[in-house]
């Protein structure tokens, strides 16, 4: 037997660009007692109804803007074509800000950290209809337990400013909480937990499938990204290992890794991975996972485990360049006879733990998991519990 293919099922069996117009502030307005409750409205019959409306909102929105992004349309004119393209959107969160039981849309916008702004839309009477913009550049989405509103967390140069976004009304209402300035470089900003207990950021999920600019593979850019809808609100309880699944999988990942079976490449985050079908060798091979690179990966140590805890395991790649740099994370998910490459980029200095949840201790103390099911993969926020062990790493 092979040496990957014993690896496989040895441990199956054990385990069971800038751009966009000026965006002004949202009106403030002094919330009544009333207002301030969060609605308690039961929505279970309406849950079906926003999750379509969102799904055809995204995917109406990856069409358009891949017509935009096609030079040869009647219209095409270059000198325009920049801020078409820098006025696209960049990714989306879903959150309920009134605690209402359906979540708002948010899309931010813009091509450049410094013009970003966020658009947020509401499902009503049966579609879905924006709500208004705020300037989200340098900034980020954290949640807001227990009360009606979302925080809007920036920092840029020593200045950092948090607001507290609302409905009231059903229109947007922006307040501002804190300001703080520093000058002193070794001095940190007011982490959010101390300024709202219990609040988390919010990942951005890219909108379409495939990367938006120039990319040899047409992975799907006219196609919305839509699994953090059907995600949103199930509870994420880990299945039960089996055996069964765990080893049929463990064949066609081993396959792939020796015997010259096929994958099919899928970015988490847009920055590389979107490969489609190939070979591991020309997966590795210089412009194949980052179609930018010019040097080879090399799998450097893989681990098998349940990554997103449907119950069959996952082989984790951890891949170096030429010069040894980490440069990506790879996790080889076997679905109905194909072998999908779901890569994260420039996480090589992240842990692993057994429960598949991803963390750095520099930073910010950054942690995430992973959401995946055939052509489509994201990341979300997950808290990295210290008492659940790392991930037992073996060589390639």
């Amino acid at each position: 037997m092979k040496k990957w293919m014993g690896l496989a099922l040895t441990v199956c069996l054990l385990l069971s660009g800038c751009g966009g117009g000026k965006t002004e502030r949202l009106p403030v307005k002094e919330p009544s007692a009333k207002e301030a409750e969060p609605q308690t409205e039961e929505p279970a019959v309406l849950a079906e109804d926003w999750r379509a409306a969102y799904k055809q909102f995204l995917t109406d929105l990856s069409r358009e803007e891949a017509a935009v992004r096609n030079i040869d349309r009647p219209d095409y004119d270059p000198t325009v074509y920049p801020d078409e393209i820098g006025n696209q959107s960049d990714g989306y969160v879903l959150y309920d800000i009134d605690k209402d039981g359906i979540p708002e849309l948010f899309i931010r916008y813009g091509k450049c950290e410094a013009a970003y702004r966020t658009r947020v839309y509401a499902y009503r009477e049966k579609t879905t209809v924006e709500l208004g913009e705020f300037i989200s550049g340098h900034g980020s989405l954290y949640t807001w337990p227990g009360e009606n509103g979302v925080a809007c967390n920036w920092s840029h140069m020593g200045g950092h400013v948090v607001d507290k976004i609302s409905l009231l009304d059903g229109a947007l209402v922006q307040e501002n909480v804190l300001e703080e300035t520093w000058t002193d470089p070794d001095t940190d900003y007011t982490d959010m937990v101390d300024i709202v207990p219990g609040s988390v950021g919010l990942r951005e999920a890219r909108t379409t499938l495939g990367l938006t600019f120039l990319h040899e593979f047409d992975s799907g850019a006219d196609q919305p990204l839509t699994l953090p809808i059907d995600d949103y609100g199930r509870e994420r309880a880990r299945c039960e290992r089996d055996p069964e699944r765990d080893a049929a999988a463990g064949e066609a990942i081993a396959a792939v890794l020796e015997g010259g079976a096929e994958l099919y490449g899928v970015s988490a985050d847009s920055f590389g991975g979107d490969t489609g079908t190939m070979t591991l060798e020309q997966y590795l091979a210089p412009g194949g996972v980052d179609s930018f690179t010019k040097v080879s990966q090399r799998v450097d140590k893989l681990a098998w485990l349940d990554v997103n805890g449907d119950g069959q395991a996952e082989c984790v790649l951890s891949l170096l360049d030429a010069d040894n740099w980490p440069d990506q994370i790879v996790i080889l998910s076997e679905q109905a006879g194909t072998v999908y490459a779901y890569c994260l980029n420039y996480k090589g200095g992240y842990s692993l733990d057994a429960e598949g949840v991803f963390w750095q201790e520099e930073y910010g103390g950054d942690s995430f998991a992973v959401s995946f099911d055939g052509e489509q993969c994201y990341t979300y926020t997950a808290l990295h519990d210290r008492a659940v062990p790392q991930v037992e790493w073996m060589e390639p």
